[in-house]
C-alpha cells in the first residue's frame, strides 16, 4: 500500500502533463495502490515519467493500454470501478525532483540549523527544568530569546526591503 504522504510527494516532482488529477486521484485510493521499482507485466499499472504516463489496465475482460492524459483519469476510474478492492494498480514512477535554486537551498539550509539550534535549546532548557538547574535554565532562557529576536530582527529587514 502506498501512504497518501507517499502519493503527495509527487507533486514536489516535475510532473507531465495531466498527472496532477491522476495523482489526486490515486490519493483518495491508496489502499489499493503498490509502489514498484520495475516494470511489471500482466499486472494493473501505471507508469508516470516526466514525458507522460502510459496505463495498462484490465477493462472489460481485456488489458488496454492507455497513454494520452486525456485518457489515463478515466481509463482508472473504470478501473477502479470495476474492481474489487483487494485488487492492487502498481505504479512505477520514474520523476525528477524539482530542481531548486541554490539561493533557496541556502535559505532551507539555514531555516533548518536555525530549528535544530531551537529545538537544542528546548531540551536543554528541559533538562535544566529536571535537574532543577536554574542557572542553566536562564541561560538556555536568554539564548532562547536572542534567536528569537535576531529572527524577528530578520523578518523586518527582509519586509523593508523594495
Amino acid at each position: 500500500m502506498m501512504t497518501k504522504d507517499d502519493i503527495l510527494i509527487l507533486k514536489t516532482k516535475l510532473l507531465p502533463a495531466g498527472a496532477e488529477a491522476v495523482i489526486d486521484f490515486l490519493a483518495a485510493r491508496n489502499g489499493q495502490l503498490e509502489a514498484t521499482n520495475i516494470v511489471l507485466e500482466n499486472v494493473p499499472l501505471l507508469i508516470i515519467g516526466r514525458h507522460g504516463m502510459i496505463a495498462r489496465l484490465p477493462i472489460n475482460g481485456r488489458i488496454k493500454k492507455v497513454s494520452q492524459a486525456e485518457e489515463i483519469l478515466p481509463a482508472l476510474q473504470s478501473f477502479f470501478a470495476n474492481t474489487s478492492s483487494s485488487e492492487k494498480l502498481y505504479v512505477f514512477v520514474n520523476l525528477p525532483d524539482l530542481p531548486i535554486p541554490p539561493e533557496v537551498q541556502q535559505v532551507l539550509s539555514e531555516v533548518e540549523a536555525r530549528a535544530l539550534r531551537r529545538e537544542r535549546i528546548r531540551m536543554q532548557i528541559d533538562q535544566a527544568l529536571d535537574r532543577r538547574d536554574r542557572v542553566a535554565f536562564e541561560i538556555a532562557v536568554k539564548e532562547l530569546e536572542e534567536i528569537d529576536r535576531e529572527e524577528e530582527s530578520a523578518l523586518w529587514r527582509t519586509r523593508r526591503l523594495p
